[in-house]
């Protein structure tokens, strides 16, 4: 039985997550090599610091001079950052925005939405305004690199007050061991960091995205007649998304939307009007009418409704086909999950291979 077309459109924009997902991985790639640069850079400053001198008043200015020389490296890495991430934010608007458009529109079966055509002005303002928890993804950018200099001062007068060696210290900032081995209450800055930052660049990311498929959306309030809210229903879900899921309002109606906080993956998912408001309306507009006639008369009773309670992430992956599955899991990951080994919400992600935005692109 073919799935009623708000499910259809629930499942494209799964599918559509999920390359935002693998393209948020690649810019978390390009981040970390980022701040693992800038852990050795720091661990070179250290080493040159002179702080093991046993003059007290000669140590102390040397701390000084060292937290200065840090404090600009760590402000320029985080520059850095928010060029990698900032550059590319208006081109994902355009990208995100056709694509979403594009993928409600094989959805439904006819060319209902229409691509919204933004100036680069218009693309900037949807990427630069997109907020986390009330702020820019370049004002949050600018908070962690103050953190991490506090954090980083912070350590460098424990590790001397300590008494503690120059390696001791370089270890407080990048040991030479895989930081997976490190024991939590013993993680360096430069981990810290890059959790930090990991976090930030998925949730830009999809803030972004969504905010992209917002505009797209009210681009064609013509069609729309209003959102609904869907969670990730699995085991990390938190309260607060799983009390938004299914919630729909009117277009135009103001309501909040994702993300509610670092790391969210509920989206907003469009209900279009009834087949027959858009009959009635498309009166003189022989393109709409056109398009309308192309929906087979078995899906057109089942426009104009919310998307169904039981449809999961996981019932979308098993009506996918193989080559699908394993492209996104990877086939390791693919035989752990049929082997019953891990469930799909350990591995949703992103730890696919991932893309560019060039890749990302050629997607869509």
């Amino acid at each position: 039985m073919t799935p009623p077309i708000p499910d259809r459109i629930h499942s494209a924009l799964i599918s559509e997550g999920l390359d935002l997902q693998r393209y948020a991985a690649g810019v978390q790639i390009r981040v970390d090599a980022i701040l693992n640069q800038l852990g050795k850079d720091l661990v070179s400053e250290l080493a040159n610091a002179g702080l093991d001198t046993p003059r007290t008043a000669w140590r102390q200015a040397r701390l000084r001079a060292l937290l200065k020389a840090a404090g600009t490296q760590i402000d320029d890495a985080y520059q850095g950052i928010q060029g990698v991430t900032g550059a590319e934010l208006p081109e994902l608007v355009r990208i995100t925005g056709a694509g979403v458009t594009t993928a409600i529109n094989d959805a439904i079966g006819a060319k209902l939405m229409v691509a919204p055509k933004w100036t680069g002005e218009q693309l900037a303002s949807i990427a630069g305004d997109a907020l986390i928890k009330g702020a820019p993804s370049a004002e949050w950018w600018s908070r962690q690199s103050v953190g991490f200099q506090q954090a980083f001062a912070d350590s460098m007068r424990q590790g001397m007050l300590r008494g503690e060696t120059i390696t001791e210290m370089r270890d407080r900032i990048l040991p030479k061991v895989d930081l997976r081995r490190i024991a939590p209450e013993s993680r360096p800055l430069i981990w810290t960091a890059r959790r930090n930052a990991e976090a930030l660049a998925r949730t830009s990311v999809m803030a972004v995205a969504n905010d992209a498929h917002m505009a797209a959306y009210a681009a064609n309030s013509d069609i729309i007649a209003s959102l609904q809210w869907i969670a990730t229903l699995d085991p990390r879900t938190c309260p607060s998304c799983g009390a938004q899921d299914l919630q729909t309002w009117e277009m135009g109606q103001g309501h909040i939307v994702p993300p509610l906080h670092f790391g969210c993956r509920c989206a907003v998912v469009p209900i279009t009007k009834s087949w027959e408001q858009l009959a009635r309306e498309a009166h003189g507009n022989s393109t709409l009418a056109k398009e309308l006639d192309k929906i087979p008369i078995g899906d057109r009773a089942s426009m104009n409704g919310p998307v169904s309670g039981d449809t999961s992430f996981e019932s979308f992956f098993d009506g996918q086909n193989r080559t699908w599955q394993e492209e996104y899991l990877g086939p390791g990951r693919m035989r752990l999950y049929e082997s019953g080994k891990l469930g799909l919400s350990d591995m949703t992600d992103g730890k696919g291979s991932p893309y560019t935005l060039e890749q990302l692109r050629g997607r869509k």
